[in-house]
């Protein structure tokens, strides 16, 4: 028999701490879950310095951001969503470049952007448990990753379009599925406006872009603009006679409005080249006229030399930035871009080129038949584009990304 004073000694348990242990149990299934999803993402558990991008799928403006940024803050890997590795060759990256299970297939098949709604689960399963520096290259769902210890900077080509330009990406749904995408672009704002807090500080590429940070997040960017590789895009001092073609060129897609360029052209009765590959290029391969000519993706030399010996380079959509404008103007080729988005960060009026205020056929028409290429000196052109070298963009974002501190 126990006496009254031992009822006490026996009668007391030891006092679990429940807090700890759910916190280690939901520690130990998000490394599951990050591990099933990202099983090439372990060995690189102790990299310093990475930089995520959206998807490494085709090689266009933002790919080539992306491989400036590994090689500006010397990156230990460099993390994508989808990935074919004809375009790890195209940009000459050197780090290693990991993705998720099925990021491969997702990449050569061309699809990625079908997996629109499971992106934000596969980015929030990456662990990058050691980062000091987190870059990210955003412009759809990169920045729903989980926070980490270090410092998150996020380069941003624009707010996420599915959410908050919905209506230029309907083209990528099928038919049946786009009466879903206003309720679907809504819901992506929410998100994308929350994984806005997971960022530090914001990179824009162009003012454009800065002000719809604004809008959108709340936050203030600093513009940094993309550099161009002014050894590739050489000088032509030539002058443009008025029997030289125009040109434009670039991804063939809807928003950057090649069938602007092509039907001003072929009411114009001006010669013009479209460069490019893309899911319009059927399409406008039907809509071009006599004058037109369609180019199915050049390589660099081949776009060099149509670059510069044109006339002029259209530039007719509402860009982020348009690094091809750049491209062409390092060419010592003029610009006549729509008086809107990133073209009001790279041309110059009167100097570089000329603004059309509209998307009016009419006044693209009458565009090109009064153009005076004439007008514009040639190596007045190139050193306005020399603004743009890797030289500046490295050393801005140096400043910005690796001695800063992080802000209260």
């Amino acid at each position: 028999m126990l006496d009254a004073g031992d009822s006490t000694e026996y009668s007391c348990s030891p006092r679990v701490d429940t807090s700890s242990v759910c916190s280690r149990l939901v520690r130990g299934v998000r490394r599951l879950i990050s591990a099933a999803i990202w099983p090439e993402a372990r060995p690189h558990a102790n990299a310093m310095t990475v930089v995520c991008h959206e998807w490494l799928a085709v090689t266009g403006g933002s790919d080539k951001v992306a491989a400036q940024l590994c090689d500006i803050i010397d990156t230990d890997v460099l993390y994508t969503f989808a990935l074919d590795n004809s375009c790890v060759a195209d940009l000459g990256l050197s780090c290693p470049v990991v993705t998720w299970r099925w990021g491969n297939w997702a990449g050569q098949s061309r699809c990625f952007s079908l997996l629109l709604p499971i992106m934000p689960v596969v980015w929030w399963a990456l662990e990058i448990p050691a980062a000091r520096v987190t870059l990210t290259s955003s412009h759809a769902c990169v920045n729903g990753m989980r926070r980490s210890s270090g410092r998150r900077v996020s380069y941003c080509h624009t707010p996420m379009r599915y959410a908050w330009e919905w209506r230029l990406e309907r083209h990528r749904l099928p038919r049946g599925l786009r009466w879903a995408m206003p309720a679907g672009a809504a819901l992506l704002r929410r998100l994308d406006h929350r994984w806005s807090r997971n960022v530090d500080e914001y990179i824009a590429n162009s003012t454009t872009v800065a002000r719809r940070i604004a809008v959108a997040y709340g936050r203030t960017a600093r513009v940094v603009t993309p550099p161009i590789d002014g050894n590739i895009f050489q000088l032509n001092p030539k002058s443009r006679t008025e029997a030289a073609p125009f040109i434009t060129a670039g991804r063939l897609v809807p928003y950057k409005r090649f069938d602007l360029a092509i039907r001003a052209a072929n009411a114009a009765d001006v010669r013009l080249i479209v460069a490019g590959d893309g899911p319009e290029f059927d399409r406008l391969q039907q809509l071009a006229g006599p004058t037109v000519s369609m180019i199915r993706g050049p390589d660099d030399d081949t776009l060099v030399s149509l670059l510069g010996e044109a006339r002029a380079f259209l530039f007719c959509g509402v860009e982020d930035f348009g690094m091809l404008a750049v491209e062409a103007q390092a060419c010592g080729t003029p610009v006549i871009a729509r008086q809107a988005g990133g073209a009001l960060d790279s041309v110059v009026a009167g100097e570089t080129g000329t603004f059309v205020p509209t998307d009016d056929v009419r006044e693209w028409v009458l565009a090109l038949t009064t153009f005076d290429a004439a007008a514009f000196d040639p190596h007045r052109i190139r050193r306005h584009a020399e603004r743009f070298d890797t030289d500046a963009f490295s050393s801005a974002i140096q400043k910005i990304v690796m001695t800063e501190p992080v802000p209260l």
